[in-house]
């Protein structure tokens, strides 16, 4: 049996397990994590996203607690978004950038401090250097202390190109470079290969900011399940939010070459 088909199997296998072991693992990056809330408030940071609103489950109160305190932040979206949910690309693409504006002006951010790059949604494969330049660009551009980004790891491709482009992007500068789980809470075992390749994660809390992220999350209307467990629902249910809904933000220092 090939690898991939011997993981799919497992995953197939092990499935109606993931639930659990997700939370569980929530739980446990909780209790060996290093709380940095007091210093993290003061570094400047760049977050990059896939998509627009994974900047929010994965960084929102990280964002806010740095905006509150006066810290610069600014926000690169890598794609246009337009392939969820089901419908006119183009359309679908503007209804997007307008939950994104709305989203970031309760982040604390100004149109200035959030970039949309062009790049189309489920397609970014194919366009990794042009995205590592781009980035690389912003890098050069605003100085951060700390990126933010998806992880290479994340099951969802386009996830997982950010976070090769970001990396290939921030390699040689004095950067920090940290990554937020987003789908690995939909396939723990992700997760793990996560934990595996980094250092001791990193927790900010959101305590004082949950209430307003779960204001930024419902900005995103489109991607939002109708009704949580529906037959035939598309969107993030709450099950799924609630990983992102916890006291601290977590965060995976990523290993430079």
């Amino acid at each position: 049996m090939r690898v991939g088909a011997a993981r799919e199997a497992a995953g197939n296998v092990l499935g109606p397990t993931y639930p659990v072991l997700a939370t569980t693992l929530r739980r446990l990056v909780y209790r060996v994590g290093a709380d940095v809330t007091n210093s993290v408030a003061r570094r400047p940071c760049l977050v990059v996203a896939p998509h627009p609103d994974d900047e929010t489950l994965g960084a929102a109160a990280t964002i806010m607690r740095k905006r509150d305190a006066g810290t610069p932040v600014r926000v690169l979206i890598a794609t246009d978004g337009s392939k969820s949910p089901p419908g006119d690309p183009a359309a679908v693409a503007a209804l997007r950038t307008v939950e994104l504006r709305s989203a970031c002006v309760l982040l604390g951010l100004s149109g200035a401090d959030v970039i949309q790059l062009p790049f189309v949604d489920a397609e970014l494969d194919g366009d990794e250097d042009a995205l590592t330049d781009a980035i690389a660009e912003c890098v050069a551009e605003f100085r951060p202390a700390d990126v933010l980004t998806t992880s290479e790891t994340d099951p969802h491709d386009d996830h997982a190109v950010v976070g090769v482009a970001t990396r290939r992007a921030v390699s040689g500068t004095d950067v920090r470079l940290l990554a937020y789980p987003v789908w690995q809470w939909d396939r723990p075992p992700r997760l793990v290969r996560m934990m595996w390749r980094s250092g001791r994660p990193e927790l900010v809390r959101s305590d004082g900011y949950l209430d307003r992220k779960r204001e930024v999350i419902a900005a995103y209307h489109s991607q939002l399940a109708p009704i949580a467990g529906a037959a035939g629902a598309e969107g993030l249910e709450q099950a799924f939010l609630r990983h992102f809904e916890g006291p601290f933000e977590i965060f995976f220092p990523v290993a430079m070459p």
